[in-house]
């Protein structure tokens, strides 16, 4: 395994193979690296979906998706995302904000990944913000403020930026694929800490300040989201920032505990050259290699999520 690293953050992996059964070591080291670096893509694995569904499940348990059009019918935890015309546009442009999957369930994703069945020739980049290096960046007197604070999430019910594409949660509106059941997902608007600590790397970052959060535990609106507004631009500055782009048959993985991600904006095409297609898994809880740690999210007492069916 090769490991090139892609700025302050980030890092490209070559020379392995991630199609057959990986040893434990192995498995760990992986894990490892994608934690310490917070994103990492591995180039020229060109799995087949078994392959790459074994793979994920060496991540975490994959989470349970609410837009049932996108899912794989032989192997449901497989999500396809695509830039087809033909898609309504809240799942084409589903992603286009900065956020941190999963933040508005009780137990959120730690790991995404993408499988990049085709990629376009121009465009097609994943951007992502170091949540880990934003953390360390702030004033003594800021972590102090923040240090146990608590958000409250719903899905897509953060406060959205100029350059961010709103996402609708009407059921009823015709171009809104699959709303009744982001509906049922938004019912539940559970608290996370403002603060983490990484279970995998011990470190403290900033999680999900953008994307979900709808305000601050003990504080008002206003003040809440202004706090929210500070730390996002803070954390969108460009030192802590990167674009990854994966090619066909690459797979990109991330660490949702320590980062923001956000689509770019692509033209929706079936032609030749310009169509991106990707096989996304995402996982909650810990990798088996590390299932000694405490994890970073345990679900209430007593709360059970919402059915889906």
């Amino acid at each position: 395994m090769k490991t090139k690293q892609l700025g302050s953050f980030g890092v490209e992996i070559t020379d392995l193979d991630l199609s057959g059964d990986l040893d434990r070591t192995t498995m760990k080291e992986i894990v490892e690296v994608v934690a310490k670096n917070g994103v990492a893509v591995f180039r020229n694995q060109h799995l087949d979906k078994p392959a790459y569904a074994r793979f994920g499940r060496l991540w975490g348990e994959p989470i349970d998706f609410f837009f049932t059009p996108d899912l794989d019918p032989e192997f449901p935890h497989l999500i396809r995302i695509s830039n087809s015309p033909d898609l309504d546009p809240g799942r084409r442009d589903g992603a286009a904000f900065w956020h941190t999957d999963g933040s508005y369930e009780y137990l959120p994703a730690a790991f995404t990944m993408l499988l990049a069945l085709e990629a376009p020739d121009v465009g097609g980049e994943t951007r992502f913000a170091d949540l880990v290096g934003a953390y360390e960046a702030l004033p003594p007197e800021t972590k102090a403020r923040i240090d146990g604070l608590t958000v409250k999430h719903m899905l897509v019910g953060g406060k959205r930026g100029a350059d961010e594409v709103k996402v609708k949660l009407d059921a009823d509106d015709k171009e809104r694929d699959g709303g009744i059941r982001a509906r049922k997902r938004a019912a539940e608007q559970p608290e996370h800490p403002i603060v983490l600590t990484h279970p995998i790397t011990g470190k403290k970052g900033l999680y999900a300040i953008s994307g979900s959060p709808i305000g601050m535990v003990g504080m008002s609106e206003e003040e809440g989201l202004a706090l929210l507004d500070e730390l996002k631009r803070h954390a969108l500055q460009p030192q802590f920032r990167i674009e990854i782009k994966a090619g066909a048959g690459d797979i990109l993985i991330w660490d949702n505990l320590a980062t923001l991600h956000s689509a770019t904006p692509l033209e929706y095409s079936h032609e030749d050259g310009k169509r991106r297609v990707l096989l996304r898994i995402s996982t909650n809880g810990l990798p088996p290699t590390h299932a000694d740690r405490r994890p970073a999210f345990v679900k209430p007492e007593g709360v059970t999520s919402l059915k889906l069916a």
